[in-house]
């Protein structure tokens, strides 16, 4: 089995790692009044390390399972939102722990997604299905921790002088934000697909919607449109319960103001 650690990163993840070291993303000084836990990074790493743990124990099931009595409890517990993600609004002192927190937790969604028996290739597409579950709940937390990112550096560059905006510290921004709305949009497209069940969909859209606002103003004109083509081609897809929640999310990245981070170019 191909275990957590050997997998690499998403190249988008792989982006948002760089990006912060070209940025200079040193928060010292700032403001910002820090909304996600003091330990919520620290806590998202304990949690992943313990459903890894369970990942290198051989068995013939494959994965651990949410449905499995234990492990479920333990994978879970990755997700814990109050404890990793806390409450908005998110500030500049919040991005570093943020994106360790989105590197982490893409690399438990990866797992799950290039799940490979005996060192053998990866079968995606059947990963997709048997373990929609927790790809599921992974991604939908990831699209938030992805949008509390956003909403981040947002008030970091709202707290830099003029001449602190320097063009390796802009390069670094316009990464991040690439990096992000790739993570987004990805899962975004994720909904088309013909194994998810309704009760998914709904909660990937819920998801989608819950975080639309701080998505949608971080996002540049055109990832904002890269974003709704994703959503646009999944609609015809969709149970009804999701299909008002992708809606609006569309109608908001066609109305929203692009300032701030948006108007980052």
């Amino acid at each position: 089995m191909t275990t957590p650690n050997s997998a690499k990163l998403p190249s988008s993840v792989a982006r948002l790692l760089r990006a912060a070291l070209l940025g200079g993303l040193c928060l010292a000084g700032t403001a910002a009044r820090a909304e996600v836990p003091v330990n919520g990074a620290n806590y998202s790493d304990a949690a992943v390390e313990a459903v890894e743990s369970l990942m290198r124990v051989e068995r013939k099931s494959g994965l651990p399972r949410l449905s499995d009595k234990v492990d479920g409890k333990i994978i879970e517990d990755a997700w814990n939102e109050a404890a990793i993600l806390g409450t908005p609004p998110y500030g500049a002192n919040d991005l570093q722990q943020l994106l360790r927190i989105v590197q982490r937790q893409s690399r438990l969604l990866q797992a799950y997604t290039l799940y490979a028996p005996n060192r053998g290739k990866p079968d995606i597409a059947r990963n997709a299905a048997e373990y929609q579950d927790e790809i599921s709940r992974s991604q939908a937390f990831l699209i938030k921790a992805a949008a509390a990112s956003l909403e981040a550096i947002a008030d970091f560059m709202s707290q830099l002088p003029p001449d602190a905006k320097t063009e390796a510290r802009l390069q670094g921004v316009r990464q991040m934000r690439l990096g992000l709305q790739e993570i987004v949009s990805g899962m975004a497209l994720g909904l088309r697909s013909p194994a998810l069940s309704e009760a998914n969909q709904i909660l990937l859209a819920k998801a989608l919607s819950d975080s639309a606002p701080r998505i949608i103003a971080g996002l540049s004109p055109e990832d904002r449109n890269a974003l709704v083509a994703n959503l646009k081609a999944a609609q015809p897809a969709l149970k009804p319960a999701a299909q008002k929640p992708i809606a609006d999310v569309i109608a908001a990245a066609g109305s929203a103001p692009c300032e701030d981070l948006c108007a980052v170019k």
